[in-house]
C-alpha cells in the first residue's frame, strides 16, 4: 500500500495549472479534476440518455441509409439482447464481431454490454489464419459477420475454417474442430438459404416478441461495471496481436472525460475510423451513452468522398480519425465541391503528425481547430490532448501531443522507471482508471506492460515541458542503434518533410554487419512536386543532420504499407529492403564495391536478426529460416516462376502468378519468400535497375504494389 500513499500524496500536491511560480521541474504531471466518476455499465448509461432524448436522432449509417433515434436504436438493442440470452449466452462469454462500420456492429456492442458479454472486435480485413487466431485466442462462443466486405468473401473464409457447417443445424450448438469454442454464427444482411447460420434480421424480429421479459432486466442489473466489456486486438505493427481487455468502467469514464473536453464541438460527429479501433469506439460511438448528440458513419470502410459528402449533408461539427483520413481529404481533387465549413474540430490520433501538416489541414480543408492526441489500445482511449493548450497556443496544440486527460497521472521515466528531469527524454508512462484489465490469456505480457505500482508502460519516448505538455520523440521499439548510437526515426522524418517536394517520410532500419543497424527511408512526394531524386534528398539533409543520421538507403514510393487505421508497418518496410538486397553483410572498400553499387543480399546472420525482430509470431528464428528456404524452393519449381526466368519479364508474370493470393497473406514468412523469389528470378535485371540506388525502378514499385495492394487501401490488413 506504500505506493498508493505516495500516489495520493503526489496527487494532493498537484494542480491543473502551472503558473510561473509553480512550473514543473520533474517530468510528472497529474490532471486534477472535479469530474465525478460514473459507476455504471455502458448500456445502463445509454438507457438513461435514451430515456431523456427518445426522439433525437443519435446514429446515421450513410452507406445503409439507416437513421436511428435513441428510442428506435434502444428497441433494436433490447431485441438482440433478449434473443442472445435465449441462445444461451452467459455473462463474460466472448462474442466476436467481424464487421466493418455497420449498424449491426454498433447494436451488437450495446446489446453485449446489456447482458454482460465481452465484445471481441476483429478487423474485417483479416483472412483465414488471422480469424482463427483471434477466435481461439479468447475462446469466442459466437461470431457476427457479413457474407462479404468489398472483395473479402468473409462467409467463404469462415466456411473453410468450419467445414462442419454443412452438417450443422441452428437448433443445436455447433461443434468445430478448428474453432472448438464457437457455438453460434450470426449472419447479417439478407437471409440466405444455407444451413448453420442464424440470420441477424430474423433474430431481431424474434427478439421483439420477447424483449419485454423480465430476464433481460434481471440480467442487465446483474452486470458489474468493473467487469470486462470489450476486447481490442492491438495493431499488428510489430507482430502477433495481443488481446487488450477493457472494462465498462474504463470505457464509460474515458468517454465522459473526452465529452467534457470535446463536447462543445461534438454536436454531430463524423466517424470514418473503423470501430475495431479504440478511437472509433470511445471517441465516436460511446458519445451517445453520455449526451444528446449524433454520430455519423459515412461508409463501412474509410472513404474520403463518402466522408466529405457526409460532412456536407449532415453539417458535421467534428471529424475524428487517423492522419490518413485527413490526408486523403486534403489531397482529394474534388474536395472543393463539398462544403466542409461546418467542422469546428478535427481530432487526430493513431500517429503523431507534424506542425506544418496540421496547420495546413486547418487552413485548407478548412477546420477551425485541430487537436493532436495520443493514446493506446491499452489505455481505453486518449492519454493526452493538444486541445488543452487552447486556440491561442497553436505551438503546443499542434506541436506537442498535448497534456494528459482529466484524473490521469503521467510521467516520463528512465529505464528503471524513475521520473526524469523536465526536458529529458524517457518513456511515457501513465497511471489512471482507463488502463486495460490486461491482455487476455497473457499474464506475462500484461506484467511487462503494467508495473506492480499500476503504471502503464507505453514503449514510446517523449519529453515533458514545464507545463506538463508532451513532445513525441519516437517509439522505443523503433529506436535505431547504429554503431552504439541511439537514433530516433521521428527526428529524421521531421527534417525530411521540410524538403519542399516531400509529403511524407518513414525512417526505419535494416541489419548491418559493421554498424549493427543502418538507417533507411521511404519517401512520398507531394502531388505535382518538382523533380526530386535520392541525391537531392541526401544533399538537403547534409547540413541539417549528423552524417550518421542521414539514411544510407532511400526509396521514393507511391505508398507505404499500413494497417487499416493508417499506422505504417515499418517492420514490413525493413523486410522489403532486406529482400531487395540492401542489408550489406559487411562494409567494402572502393576496390571491393560490387557493380550494383554496394547493395547485397542479407547474410544468414542478418536475416536471423531481422527475423527475430520482425517475425515475433514465428516459433523461432530457425523455424522462420527453415520455412523460408522450403517455400522458396517450392516456388522456384512453380511453372509461373520458371516462365519468369525464361523470358525475363518477371514483373508482370509475378504480378499475375497464381501464387499471388498466397503471397498476399500478412504472414511475415510469406512476404520474405515472395520477395526473395522475385528478387532472385533475374538477378542481372534487378542489379541493373538498382545499381545507382535511384527510385522509380519498375520491379520494386510493381512488386510492392502487387503484394500490398493498390492505392485503394480501404481494407488493409491490420
Amino acid at each position: 500500500m506504500y505506493w498508493l500513499f505516495l500516489q495520493l500524496k503526489q496527487r494532493n500536491n498537484s494542480t491543473t495549472t502551472t503558473s510561473s511560480s509553480n512550473k514543473l521541474t520533474s517530468s510528472y504531471y497529474y490532471h486534477a479534476s472535479s469530474l465525478p466518476f460514473i459507476y455504471k455499465t455502458v448500456s445502463q448509461s445509454f438507457d438513461e440518455i435514451a430515456a431523456k432524448y427518445q426522439d433525437h436522432e443519435c446514429f446515421y449509417f450513410k452507406n445503409e441509409g439507416k437513421r436511428y433515434t435513441f428510442k428506435s436504436f434502444q428497441d433494436e438493442i433490447d431485441s438482440l439482447a433478449a434473443v442472445l440470452i435465449e441462445l444461451g449466452f452467459e455473462k463474460n462469454d466472448r462474442l466476436a464481431v467481424w464487421l466493418p462500420n455497420t449498424s449491426e456492429n454498433v447494436v451488437v456492442a450495446f446489446a453485449a454490454s446489456k447482458i454482460g458479454l465481452i465484445k471481441v472486435n476483429i478487423n474485417p480485413a483479416y483472412v483465414e489464419r488471422e480469424l482463427e487466431y483471434c477466435i481461439n485466442k479468447v475462446e469466442c462462443k459466437g461470431i457476427v459477420l457479413s457474407p462479404s466486405i468489398k472483395s473479402i468473401e468473409s462467409l467463404s473464409i469462415l466456411r473453410r475454417l468450419v467445414p462442419e457447417l454443412d452438417q450443422y443445424s441452428t437448433s443445436r450448438e455447433l461443434f468445430s474442430k478448428n474453432l472448438p469454442t464457437l457455438k453460434h454464427i450470426i449472419l447479417t444482411g439478407k437471409p440466405l438459404s444455407i444451413s448453420g447460420f442464424h440470420s441477424y434480421n430474423d433474430l431481431i424480429e424474434h427478439g421483439k416478441k420477447i424483449s419485454h421479459h423480465s430476464k433481460l432486466h434481471e440480467r442487465q442489473i446483474s452486470v458489474n461495471p468493473d467487469s470486462p466489456a470489450a476486447i481490442f486486438y492491438t495493431s499488428g505493427t510489430t507482430g502477433q496481436p495481443k488481446a487488450a481487455t477493457v472494462t465498462h468502467f474504463s470505457l464509460i469514464n474515458m468517454a465522459q472525460a473526452q465529452w467534457e473536453h470535446f463536447g462543445p464541438y461534438f454536436t454531430c460527429i463524423c466517424v470514418p475510423i473503423p470501430l475495431f479501433h479504440m478511437l472509433g469506439e470511445v471517441g465516436g460511438k460511446l458519445n451517445t451513452a453520455l449526451a444528446k448528440c449524433k454520430v455519423v458513419f459515412p461508409a463501412i470502410l474509410p472513404d474520403p468522398v463518402a466522408t466529405m459528402q457526409a460532412i456536407h449533408d449532415e453539417k458535421c461539427t467534428a471529424l475524428i480519425g487517423a492522419p490518413i483520413i485527413f490526408r486523403d481529404i486534403l489531397s482529394h481533387p474534388d474536395r472543393k465541391k463539398y462544403d466542409l465549413t461546418s467542422l469546428k474540430l478535427g481530432v487526430i490520433a493513431a500517429s503523431p503528425m507534424y506542425y506544418g501538416f496540421l496547420r495546413q489541414l486547418e487552413k485548407e480543408i478548412p477546420i477551425e481547430r485541430i487537436a493532436q492526441t495520443y493514446g493506446l489500445t491499452e489505455s481505453s482511449g486518449l492519454i493526452t490532448s493538444g486541445l488543452w493548450a487552447g486556440d491561442g497556443d497553436s505551438k503546443r496544440r499542434l506541436g506537442s501531443i498535448g497534456r494528459c486527460m482529466q484524473r490521469i497521472e503521467i510521467k516520463i521515466a528512465d529505464r528503471d522507471g524513475n521520473t526524469v528531469p523536465i526536458g529529458q527524454q524517457g518513456e511515457i508512462c501513465a497511471r489512471y482508471y482507463p488502463v486495460m484489465a490486461g491482455y487476455y490469456g497473457d499474464p506475462d505480457k500484461t506484467q511487462e506492460t503494467i508495473t506492480p505500482s499500476g503504471w502503464l508502460r507505453t514503449g514510446d519516448q517523449a519529453t515533458m515541458d514545464e507545463d506538463g505538455y508532451l513532445y513525441f520523440v519516437g517509439r522505443q521499439k523503433e529506436m535505431i542503434i547504429r554503431g552504439g548510437v541511439n537514433i530516433y526515426p521521428v527526428e529524421i522524418e521531421k527534417v525530411i518533410v521540410e524538403h519542399p517536394s516531400v509529403a511524407e517520410a518513414q525512417v526505419f532500419s535494416i541489419p548491418d554487419e559493421r554498424h549493427d543497424e543502418e538507417v533507411c527511408a521511404w519517401i512520398k512526394l507531394k502531388p505535382n512536386a518538382p523533380s526530386c531524386q535520392v541525391e537531392d534528398i541526401k544533399k538537403f539533409l547534409s547540413d541539417k543532420l549528423a552524417f550518421f543520421k542521414i539514411p544510407k538507403h532511400i526509396r521514393i514510393v507511391d505508398q507505404f504499407i499500413t494497417t487499416t487505421t493508417g499506422k505504417v508497418q515499418k517492420f514490413k518496410l525493413s523486410q522489403i529492403m532486406i529482400c531487395f538486397g540492401l542489408a550489406a553483410p559487411r562494409e567494402h572498400s572502393d576496390k571491393e564495391q560490387h557493380k550494383d553499387g554496394g547493395d547485397h543480399f542479407a547474410s544468414n546472420g542478418n536475416v536471423k536478426r531481422l527475423a527475430s525482430r520482425i517475425c515475433a509470431n514465428s516459433n523461432s528464428t530457425q523455424s522462420f529460416l527453415t520455412q523460408a528456404r522450403a517455400h522458396v524452393a517450392q516456388l522456384n519449381s512453380n511453372p509461373s516462376f520458371a516462365q519468369v526466368r525464361q523470358n525475363k519479364t518477371q514483373e508482370m508474370a509475378y504480378i499475375e502468378s497464381d501464387d499471388k493470393a498466397a503471397l498476399l497473406s500478412s504472414n511475415c514468412t510469406q512476404y520474405f519468400n515472395g520477395l526473395a523469389v522475385a528478387r532472385n528470378a533475374d538477378k542481372k535485371m534487378q542489379r541493373q535497375q538498382q545499381k545507382d540506388h535511384t527510385t522509380g525502378a519498375p520491379l520494386f514499385q510493381k512488386i510492392v504494389s502487387s503484394l500490398f495492394g493498390s492505392k485503394d487501401r480501404s481494407s488493409d490488413d491490420d
